[in-house]
């Protein structure tokens, strides 16, 4: 008795393995033990075997055995593959074999590689065959043609060719380089051309020097210059004004160079300085000048405090999805 239920524990373990070897083989896995397989589990095996062939036979894959297809089977191999080649031709894939094409799959082939060849040269793309194009296509090649090099020539970008721009779009680029050249220069960028600069312009290009030095110097970046700040600046950017009874220090005439106040602002910072009520002295390295996105500006007087707004807040977003706009807060 004891030794029945010995034999029914170990057969009942060895289920679920004898399980798991033919699930193996049934798929074609590794691992799978030939020898396990009942006679019904072999038949299963090899029928899964030949549909697994199939499928890869049917499909160009590798691990096709055609000895082991039917002849209807092959049938429809042949056929799938004559489908993929002409996809591959019409497609202008490689594995092309024209000689498989039947006289209506050439032409239609042939048209679609005229369409791509159009589409090649109207872009500007390499592969274009000019000698394929018709003469209506020729035409509107050379338009999309001038259409890029204007589009090159307005952005400054490489490749363009100013003798093929009329003279109306030869303003249009002009225009748009002293734009550039202008915003090059505002943000103390390389490629300023400060001769390119109107008045005004440089007016406003020294005040954004001044501010970018500012910030600089307040946290201690590289690009810190020590100038002094135009009376003009300081009322525009609401910088505080020094206490009754300091002194204006004599001030060196700068160099006229972007980042510093030119000769004619400094002469204007000096004839107000002397003729003010209240001496105002040159700011040197103040902290971040300007107004921020909700209209508040260093120096205004806070509401709540009483003190000035020197300190600076970035805007961000709050948890619940509201944006927070930047601005300035007193300490």
């Amino acid at each position: 008795m004891g030794l029945l239920l010995l034999v029914s524990i170990g057969a009942s373990a060895q289920d679920p393995q004898h399980q798991e070897n033919f699930r193996s083989c049934d798929g074609g896995y590794m691992g799978c033990n030939q020898s396990l397989l009942t006679t019904a589990q072999q038949e299963q095996v090899h029928r899964s075997a030949l549909r697994r062939n199939f499928v890869a036979c049917d499909g160009g894959y590798s691990g096709c055995v055609d000895s082991l297809l039917t002849g209807a089977q092959k049938e429809q191999v042949r056929k799938s593959a004559l489908r993929r080649n002409f996809a591959n031709c019409e497609g202008g894939y490689s594995g092309c074999d024209q000689a498989l094409l039947t006289d209506v799959q050439k032409e239609q082939a042939y048209k679609s590689a005229l369409r791509r060849n159009l589409a090649s040269c109207d872009g500007g793309y390499s592969g274009c065959n000019q000698s394929l194009l018709t003469e209506a296509q020729h035409a509107q090649v050379q338009k999309s043609a001038l259409r890029r090099n204007l589009a090159s020539c307005d952005g400054g970008y490489s490749g363009c060719n100013q003798a093929l721009l009329t003279q109306s779009q030869q303003a249009q680029v002009d225009a748009s380089a002293l734009v550039r050249n202008f915003r090059s220069c505002d943000g103390g960028y390389s490629g300023c051309n400060a001769g390119l600069l109107t008045s005004e312009q440089r007016v406003a290009v020294e005040q954004s020097a001044i501010r970018r030095s500012a910030y600089n110097c307040a946290h201690g970046f590289s690009g810190c210059v020590s100038s002094p700040v135009p009376t003009n600046a300081l009322r525009a950017n609401k910088l505080p004004k020094p206490a009754v009874g300091q002194h204006a220090p004599t001030v060196a005439s700068p160099s006229n160079t972007l980042g510093q106040p030119s000769a004619d602002s400094l002469a204007a910072y000096e004839r107000a300085t002397e003729t003010a009520a209240i001496p105002v002295s040159p700011v040197v390295a103040p902290l971040f000048a300007g107004c921020a996105e909700n209209g508040s500006c260093y120096g205004d007087i806070s509401a709540a405090t009483g003190r000035a707004k020197t300190t600076h807040v970035s805007g961000y977003t709050r948890s619940d999805g509201t944006y927070v706009r930047g601005h300035y807060r007193s300490k």
